[in-house]
């Protein structure tokens, strides 16, 4: 350990500090931030480079924009780069201790207990119930064709309904269901608020904090509600029954209610409204490339002949996967990813002091002009095996890298896929005049004002 301090304080005296965005006194850069922040880090990357410090009010974080940085912190030096400091702090009232912000021994149990469930033997036996679900979703439809139809806010019922067969079996009400997702796109506004806002003096007031714990304690009800049912005896196949009673080989403990509760909640974020918005941006881009619909729905009718998806539908479903991939690329859910550096470090040649705050652009890395051909058009091409080879593997990382990957991203890929078939082999989808979507960055990326539409029956 004296040995490793004495190389970091080697780094942090002998390394310059990366450049500086300039900024406002007290605030720095908060406020073109919080205005736009996708115009904003676009920018800065093209005037600062891959790499600066940036000052959001008494917040300060390094900034880094390349694909080399990912693996650095994601995968070499992942030990070095915890989840600590305000805006993990922030979010963590929201997930508790889940797997997405839990560390340590703890993580590795929870990931060890959990991930024999999103393995493809597992997923090819859901993939049955996600079609049933995206099929009763799709049959409210019918009555919204020829008027205007706000296919974000239908993607959100659809990965509402997907997700609560999935983790709770279907046993949420419609009333619950709906209760659920309005408190959760509350909760996740307000955090895309105090993540900036955190490192502020505590006398400051933050509009809608009340608001928001009264949202996280009417989300609690219903899944605390689902858990007490599922320990009384009320069986099913879905992935809470299944967690709440496996018992971890190593250690022989089983997880409590309250850490099943904060699973349940960061799979509810990680995965639920960010495979919507994913697939909200996807029919976006299909009705504004009439090329590239066109051939979407040519391998849809090809590969399916009118009847509905299935596990093994989706490997000929490459062009379909490809629009969602470049979905996720142009506009990512998660735009970025922070992480505190424990001790000292160099990368590009810049001292990286120890305790500081760095956060990987995900946006900016999956637009970089070094990297992508004309990287503002839309183009699923782009995913092809042979054009995907072309590029480092650390260009497109939307649901992260290394052993902190997303453990639901073959899941979502795959109920991607099947909603895209689903609905293109049912509807004709055209943009509605007038109603361009502008990207509204909260916690995730997502549609201001929703993606607006007009609906055909084929």
């Amino acid at each position: 350990m004296l040995e490793k301090t004495s190389v970091a304080t080697h780094f942090s005296t002998t390394r310059p500090a990366p450049p500086s965005a300039p900024g406002l006194p007290l605030v720095g850069s908060l406020l073109p931030v919080m205005k736009d922040p996708l115009a904003f880090f676009l920018t800065a990357q093209a005037t600062y480079g891959d790499i600066y410090t940036l000052r959001l009010g008494p917040l300060e974080v390094i900034v880094l924009n390349h694909p080399r940085h990912v693996q650095h912190v994601l995968r070499d030096h992942v030990h070095n780069y915890s989840k600590g400091g305000p805006i993990w702090d922030t979010v963590r009232t929201l997930l508790g201790n889940g797997l997405v912000v839990s560390e340590g021994d703890f993580w590795r149990r929870q990931r060890r207990m959990m991930q024999p469930h999103f393995h493809r033997q597992r997923l090819a036996s859901l993939t049955d119930h996600m079609v049933t679900a995206i099929d009763e979703e799709l049959r409210n439809w019918e009555t919204a064709t020829q008027q205007p139809f706000d296919i974000a806010h239908a993607m959100m019922q659809i990965s509402m309904r997907v997700f609560v067969k999935a983790l709770f079996g279907g046993s949420l009400t419609p009333e619950q269901m709906n209760l659920v997702a309005r408190k959760m796109t509350l909760v996740l506004k307000h955090l895309s608020v105090s993540t900036l806002t955190q490192a502020l003096p505590a006398w400051l007031p933050v509009p809608g904090r009340r608001r928001y714990r009264q949202a996280v304690q009417a989300i609690d009800q219903v899944i605390f509600g689902v858990i007490e049912q599922r320990r009384s005896g009320s069986a099913g196949e879905d992935l809470l029954t299944l967690l709440l009673h496996m018992v971890d080989d190593e250690s022989g403990e089983q997880m409590t209610a309250q850490q099943l509760r904060d699973e349940a909640v960061s799979m509810f974020v990680a995965g639920y409204e960010t495979t919507a918005i994913a697939l909200a941006w996807s029919f976006h881009f299909l009705t504004q490339q009439p090329a590239v619909y066109a051939r979407l729905q040519s391998e849809v009718d090809q590969v399916l002949g009118g009847r509905p998806p299935t596990f093994a539908d989706l490997p000929q479903l490459a062009y379909t996967r490809q629009v969602l991939q470049e979905a996720l690329r142009y506009y990512p859910p998660i735009q970025q990813l922070t992480r505190t550096a424990d001790e000292a470090d160099e990368i590009d040649g810049y001292a990286i002091p120890a305790g500081k705050l760095v956060a990987l652009m995900q946006n900016v890395i999956q637009h970089h002009p070094a990297i992508w051909v004309n990287p503002s058009q839309f183009d699923p091409d782009r995913f092809t095996p042979e054009q995907s080879a072309t590029r480092p593997e650390l260009a497109w990382w939307p649901f992260g890298a290394g052993q902190r990957q997303c453990i639901g991203r073959d899941f979502a890929l795959m109920e991607g896929q099947l909603v895209l078939a689903s609905v293109l082999q049912r509807y004709t989808l055209r943009a509605l005049p007038g109603r361009i979507p502008t990207p509204q960055a909260v916690i995730t990326l997502c549609p201001k004002a929703g993606v607006w539409v007009t609906l055909e029956r084929r």
